[in-house]
């Protein structure tokens, strides 16, 4: 079994233990595994391995054939019935798995579940190195097609389903969203009052930019691990758990955390080929591919507000990150020397 890596990454913890096979420690977990599929007659259990370790779910392969996505928190409990309820909304227009199991009786197992048919195909972040600049732009022009769809679908479903106002004011949801992380942040004195104060005075300033806002189904977690590509072709698109009725534009922000930080959002084994360069036309194509994404008044401003609003958060997780506090001060245009933040 391959030795746990934790390590931190612009904001970010990850676990990893990729393709690592099920050890003595987890023998367990194994006869659970073989429990389970003999419960819903899916054949016998051979080969089993870790696809990803991380906080709220497990993921396994099985037989190089099915998927076991496990929910480990019960606090996503929700987000993981909503994976479930966009695999089916989109199971007829995207590439998405398609559910054989869903079981959150607790029955067989003390935690939700899933098992779907694996797709076969690489994630896209292990074959962009690979790929000419041709290649890569295709990529976009089909991802950009996958978000218009998503946009694009009827979200009253959706909505009715998981208790969602369609009367979303999207300016007040990320501003409250900041002063909430704000707050926390000057109860706990996780800044310098002087910085934590610049902050309010960016977000005063240029709040009124989120007032424009073009509501939909966004599937905001699309950076190329979710993607899987066979052929230069996308074959699947994973984790909907995070899909939520938000401004269209939002989507963004993941795009620029990419560009900015290519291994941001990598496994451990595709982070070796990771170069700047290699993304820095992100935005520009998704642009070309999209328009409509980028057609917002004072668009940086909006990005801005949220990257602000996504760091703010991970200050709170790991509140001694210096390289955190140096892209809110950049965000923000903060000008203090960076030995003031810590």
């Amino acid at each position: 079994m391959k030795k746990l890596k934790t390590c931190f990454k612009y904001g970010q913890i990850y676990i990893y233990s990729v393709h690592s096979f099920i050890s003595f420690f987890e023998k367990m977990k194994k006869s659970e595994i073989k429990k389970i599929f003999s419960h819903y007659k899916l054949g016998q259990v051979e080969d089993i391995y870790k696809i990803e370790v991380g906080f709220t779910n497990k993921v396994y392969s099985i037989n190089e054939n099915f998927i076991l996505k496990v929910c480990e928190d019960v606090e996503n409990e929700v987000n993981f019935r909503k994976e479930v309820f966009f695999y089916d909304l989109f199971q007829e227009s995207l590439p998405v798995p398609k559910i054989s199991v869903y079981d959150n009786t607790k029955g067989l197992y003390d935690k939700d579940f899933i098992i779907y048919p694996k797709i076969q195909g690489d994630n896209l972040y292990s074959k962009w190195h690979l790929m000419s600049d041709n290649e890569r732009k295709n990529m976009i022009k089909q991802l950009c097609q996958i978000l218009k769809t998503i946009n694009a679908t009827p979200y009253k479903q959706y909505l009715k389903e998981f208790k969602i106002s369609e009367k979303t004011i999207w300016h007040d949801k990320i501003v409250n969203e900041i002063n909430s992380s704000l707050k926390h942040i000057e109860k706990e004195s996780l800044l310098p009052d002087e910085f934590s104060s610049a902050i309010r005075k960016f977000v005063k300033q240029n709040h009124e930019v989120l007032r424009e806002q073009k509501m939909g189904l966004v599937y905001w977690d699309s950076h190329f691990d979710n993607i899987l590509v066979r052929n230069n072709k996308i074959v699947g698109i994973l984790d909907f758990e995070r899909t939520e009725f938000l401004s269209i534009d939002f989507v963004l922000d993941i795009v620029k955390r990419m560009q900015e930080f290519p291994s941001k959002y990598m496994s451990e084994e595709s982070e070796k080929f990771a170069k700047k360069k290699d993304y820095q036309n992100l935005l520009k194509w998704f642009e070309i591919f999209y328009p409509e994404l980028f057609k917002f008044k004072n668009l940086d401003k909006r990005l801005a507000l949220y990257t602000l609003e996504h760091d703010l958060k991970d200050i709170i997780g790991w509140p001694n990150v210096k390289e955190l506090k140096e892209i809110v001060a950049k965000t923000i245009k903060y000008t203090k020397t960076i030995s003031t933040l810590c």
